[in-house]
């Protein structure tokens, strides 16, 4: 039993290392399987758009099929908030819970390819936000 006792060692810490790293990549797996399902719920001259929204709590409360507008609310107080996108269609909801979440949140959202491009734009200037319907 002595001569083994190494080599079990050394077995037991490769798996705990195995079960950590596979631990640490099962949500972005979970983003990618939300892409692909949502391709399928789009209708004639529609685009999935991706959206981060700052707030994670108006993000959950939200499922799909819900009609919301998407309004740009500019960082630091720079301007005045503008509505992005008027009645887009929420087709997934991302999880925001767990181990590495944020204050912000994915959803997915049918638009025109138009709209995603200004979404898109915002997005990387300011913050998003959404309105329910």
């Amino acid at each position: 039993m002595r001569r083994y006792r190494r080599p079990l060692a050394a077995v037991s810490a490769g798996l705990a290392v195995l079960l950590a790293v596979s631990a640490l990549k099962a949500p972005a797996s979970d983003q990618a399987s939300m892409a692909a399902d949502s391709t399928s719920t789009l209708l004639p001259g529609e685009v999935a758009a991706p959206i981060t929204l700052a707030s994670a709590p108006i993000a959950s409360s939200l499922a799909a099929g819900d009609v919301i507008d998407l309004v740009s609310v500019p960082r630091q107080n720079a301007g005045a908030a503008e509505v992005v996108a008027r009645r887009a269609r929420v087709i997934e909801v991302g999880e925001s819970s767990g181990f590495a979440s944020s204050a912000s949140a994915l959803i997915v959202v049918a638009v025109s390819e138009s709209t995603a491009l200004a979404l898109a734009d915002a997005g990387a200037r300011a913050d998003l936000t959404a309105l329910i319907h």
